[in-house]
């Protein structure tokens, strides 16, 4: 209940941003030491949160930089420094290392600042000239503060270096290795399997985009906490023949590997926190439930980026991972009829379903009636299509045939999941207006049914078998 309550009073620091957050947080603290105070620690926990998520809050985004100075001015400026991540199809987060600006003395470590989109892997060095223009806090825009830009970037002219990176340049090349090997599938085909293992959606169409999203299946290509259990638990299987501590480093450095190469996505920074709890936790022999581990992830990720409270992307993560936590097990236990597979992806699919319909209506006006058929029945296809894509990626590092061969391969559960998303999404009847009213009734609805199925846990009804996924 602790970690919960530190991330109520964090999530509130980043809201509020009040006045001396160390003090505050020295004075929550404070109020930890008489532990038989139940109440009073209760409260230095949350007061704590506060000044921590105040504290990260005026650190990361501080409201005045040089960057919302010159953004103020739309200062000309030529800046040099490395591509982080692409946001969406649209545009790439850069970071500006060095920034010469016209009236400006040079400015070192100008920050982050978003860019048009720029077809280059993360890692990239560059160097541009343009001028640097203020963001709003709407819309798209908005997206893009919460991502962790200071302001844009519009640019007359753009050069791309190489990657120094030695990391960053091993994931560059196993994008291009999975880029190369979808090249011989149908384009659909190829374009999606992209988008399923590395999260790379810039070669789908409209009308697919359209598709899955009415199908509810936009998700699949979102990276988040299943491709990242996937990919641990093959890791984990394929190395069974090695010790435990051998596993262990080999599904942490393919933790890491993935990362680099889908990029810091809100989901996957979380799905990514709770697989490094997982692997910590195999390796000193301790359990961990994931309701544990489900919040440590979002305390850390808001602690090191505090924007992304707002981020749909991170709200969506956390209620499926909770809805699964909470609802996928007892949902699975009464469709016991069921072969037990089937009873638990149907409970995880239930569950996950009805955590993010509210959120869902609230930021987009609509709920895809069609996502429940349309999840159950591509649930089947997800891991293989997943795990001989990311396979592939790995083979072209070193064989290019083979990882045609295994893309191939993974070819007729990625037409499959295409099939099921033109059937459904196609369909008239697939998506729903919802009114923000009732979102948000909806939403308070399963809110109070999440506290009360924490209460029947804590007082012992329901099962105290839980299994650690990230």
């Amino acid at each position: 209940m602790g970690l919960w309550l530190l991330l109520v009073g964090l999530a509130g620091g980043i809201v509020l941003r009040i006045p001396y957050p160390l003090a505050v947080f020295v004075c929550g603290a404070a109020l930890l030491v008489p532990r038989r105070m139940p109440a009073l620690t209760a409260a230095g926990v949350v007061i704590a949160g506060i000044g921590l998520g105040s504290l990260t809050t005026g650190v990361r985004s501080p409201e005045v930089t040089a960057a919302s100075a010159l953004a103020s001015e739309v200062a000309r400026c030529e800046v040099t420094g490395v591509l982080r991540e692409h946001l969406g199809d649209n545009s790439t987060l850069a970071g500006v290392e060095l920034a010469r600006c016209s009236g400006h003395p040079p400015i070192d470590h100008l920050g982050a600042l978003a860019f048009p989109r720029l077809e280059a892997d993360a890692g990239t060095v560059f160097r541009a000239e343009g001028w640097i223009l203020p963001l709003d806090d709407e819309g798209f825009e908005g997206y893009l503060a919460r991502s962790g830009a200071l302001a844009r970037f519009h640019p007359s002219d753009v050069s791309m270096g190489g990657i120094p990176s030695p990391p960053m340049a091993a994931a560059a090349r196993v994008k291009e290795g999975l880029r190369d090997a979808v090249s011989s599938l149908e384009p659909r085909t190829g374009a999606l399997l992209m988008g399923l293992t590395i999260g790379d959606t810039s070669r789908i169409d409209p009308v697919t985009e359209d598709h899955l999203r009415n199908a509810g299946l936009t998700h699949l290509v979102a990276v988040s906490g299943s491709n990242v259990a996937i990919v641990l638990g093959t890791l984990l299987l394929v190395f069974g023949f090695l010790g435990l501590r051998a596993r262990l480093t080999i599904a942490a450095l393919g933790l890491v590997l993935f990362v680099l190469v889908t990029g810091p996505e809100p989901s996957v920074l979380r799905a990514a926190v709770m697989g490094a709890v997982a692997i910590a936790a195999l390796g000193l022999g301790e359990r961990v439930s994931t309701q544990r581990a489900l919040g440590l992830a979002v305390v850390v990720v808001l602690a090191l980026r505090p924007q992304l409270l707002g981020s749909l992307g991170l709200q969506l993560s956390v209620a499926a991972t909770a809805g699964i936590v909470l609802w996928a097990r007892p949902i699975a236990e009464r469709l016991s009829f069921l072969p037990s597979p089937v009873a638990l992806g149907v409970g995880a699919t239930v569950a996950a379903q009805f955590a993010v319909a509210p959120l869902l209506a609230a930021g987009f006006g609509e709920v895809s009636i069609a996502g429940f058929p349309a999840n159950l029945l591509a649930m089947p296809a997800v891991a293989p299509a997943t795990v001989l894509g990311f396979a592939s990626a790995l083979a072209g590092l070193a064989s290019p045939a083979l990882a045609r061969l295994l893309a191939r391969l993974a070819s007729p559960f990625v037409a499959a999941i295409l099939w099921i998303g033109d059937l459904f999404g196609g369909a008239p009847w697939a998506m729903v207006q919802v009114p923000t009213a009732v979102a948000l009734v909806a939403g308070m609805g399963v809110a109070g049914v999440a506290a009360a199925t924490l209460v029947r846990r804590r007082q012992g009804y329901a099962s105290e078998d839980e299994t650690l996924e990230p």
